[in-house]
């Protein structure tokens, strides 16, 4: 791989078969936000994407946790045109009329790896282990992009959006005469907040969608495969116990001696009841100890060791994969770029074999040695799963009621909750039909609301309780929090 530097921008060109692409990737995602700033890196991706000139075979634009990416397809000139547009867009930032270009911004295009929406187990976990900084705010939803100022649009740009802070990867050519004028400025660092929360296998429970485990490890494409072992051991315990529930791997690369690596287990259709959660949630556990505590099988490796890579698209996924086959190629580099702009990357490419190869059953063991001592296990609330040997490490709850508004589900509801909702001069509390007191302070506070759903949410735990029940309670939080912790939820 070719690389060099244009304009203080990192190059990075491999050339590879198939239409002529490019990836310009910025240093900069969610986890670059602050709470009451979320959604703003998405923000600046739109408005960068409204300078784009359009004569591109294809193009697309996202922000994951870590970064803010534009990829497009066509030939070299209109690659140099189209990155060249961007990266001058980015000293023009906000614009006079920012009002209106804010308008034009649909929040629902922002949508981050592996986080589907706010009941997600991987945000559940993110939050929980990292609180309110870094990965920990990928969980909540955005601020309304009416409310960001020009200043602090321009104060994210100048400290990301540079040109020491972004790579173009290519797979082909381009024209001698590229320009990226991006602002001058460095290489950013991301300081990674400690874990939380942590003393040893603990699990907890949040109003998720289904069960997830997360545990840390030193970043590898042997850590990936032993996942996977993970992930097809589980999806065969669920499958044998009867259950309509699938297993998925996410990954996050934290930094380069540590990412966070995990597995969620959702519904195949529809929702799943307390008792399929619970029974997941211990297969899930079930599963991991075994695997820790035994190692795989030689099969099991030698099952999921990815297969010699393919440089061309196999005929049989070109007509079914139409519509991203253009990204083939040009995804190939995605590893390289991580690895340029953090020293790491959260995804392994088959090249990896030669790492792979070594890995014996004896090695794979002592690798998963650490594992369980970080592990991490969310159930949906109400579910009460049986995990041996991993402590229960629930939201701090006293039985003191703060003194404040009550305000009570309507009679009909209450027969199904007899809780209440207590709102303070300086704390939002949910009392449970037990008596349990859950205190958030308002510096702690956000709600969210979908639909006439609504959510109260402690960042500081990472949790989140439904508090739809309660009669008022809307209109009564809106008035009391500042309008940066009232956010509507997409998706």
């Amino acid at each position: 791989m070719w690389r060099g530097e244009i304009d203080g921008v990192t190059i990075l060109r491999e050339d590879l078969p198939g239409v002529p692409a490019a990836t310009l990737t910025v240093g900069c995602g969610a986890r670059d936000e602050a709470l009451d700033t979320t959604g703003l890196t998405h923000l600046v991706q739109a408005l960068l994407g409204r300078a784009e000139p359009g004569r591109v075979d294809r193009s697309t634009a996202g922000t994951s946790i870590v970064d803010t990416s534009f990829t497009a397809a066509g030939s070299p000139e209109q690659l140099a045109e189209h990155f060249a547009a961007i990266c001058a867009a980015v000293s023009g930032l906000p614009g006079e009329e920012l009002a209106d270009a804010v308008a034009d911004v649909d929040p629902e295009d922002r949508y981050l790896p592996d986080i589907e929406n706010l009941r997600d187990p991987w945000g559940s976990l993110l939050a929980r282990r990292f609180g309110p900084s870094g990965p920990g705010l990928a969980r909540w939803p955005v601020v309304d992009y009416r409310l960001f100022t020009a200043d602090e649009i321009r104060r994210h740009v100048t400290t990301y959006f540079t040109s020491g802070n972004t790579v173009l990867a290519t797979i082909a050519a381009m024209p001698p005469d590229l320009r990226l004028p991006l602002p001058p400025g460095p290489r950013v660092s991301h300081p990674t907040p400690p874990v939380r929360h942590q003393t040893g296998p603990i699990w907890y429970a949040d109003d998720v969608l289904g069960p997830g485990l997360s545990f840390g490890a030193e970043p590898g494409a042997a850590v990936v495969l032993l996942l996977r072992v993970l992930m097809t051991r589980v999806g065969a315990a669920l499958d044998r116990a009867g259950l309509a529930l699938t297993a998925y791997p996410v990954f996050l690369a934290v930094d380069s001696t540590r990412h966070e690596f995990g597995l969620t287990v959702s519904p195949k259709g529809g929702g799943a009841r307390d008792s399929d959660a619970a029974a997941a949630a211990e297969l899930l556990w079930t599963e991991l100890l075994r695997l820790v505590r035994d190692g795989p099988d030689q099969a099991e490796l030698d099952h999921e060791m990815p297969e010699e890579h393919d440089r061309v698209l196999p005929e049989a996924l070109q007509a079914r994969l139409a519509s991203v086959a253009w990204l083939w190629h040009i995804a190939e580099l995605e590893p390289a770029t991580g690895r340029e702009l953090f020293g790491t990357a959260d995804s392994y490419i088959p090249d990896a074999r030669a790492e792979l190869r070594g890995l014996t059953p004896a090695a794979a063991r002592d690798l998963m040695s650490g594992w369980l001592s970080t592990a991490t296990i969310v159930v949906p609330s109400g579910a009460r799963p049986s995990l041996s040997g991993c402590t229960e490490d629930p939201c701090p709850r006293t039985r003191h009621v703060p003194s404040g508004e009550v305000l009570r589900p309507p009679l009909l509801k209450r027969r199904r909750n007899r809780g209440t909702l207590v709102i303070g001069a300086d704390s939002i509390s949910t009392v449970d039909g037990e008596g349990d007191v859950h205190t958030v302070p308002l510096s702690d506070a956000l709600v969210a609301e979908r639909n006439g759903a609504l959510w109260l949410a402690h960042t500081g735990h990472g949790c989140l309780t439904d508090i739809s029940d309660f009669a008022g309670a809307a209109d009564k939080l809106r008035s009391l929090l500042p309008p940066r912790r009232f956010r509507r939820v997409f998706g």
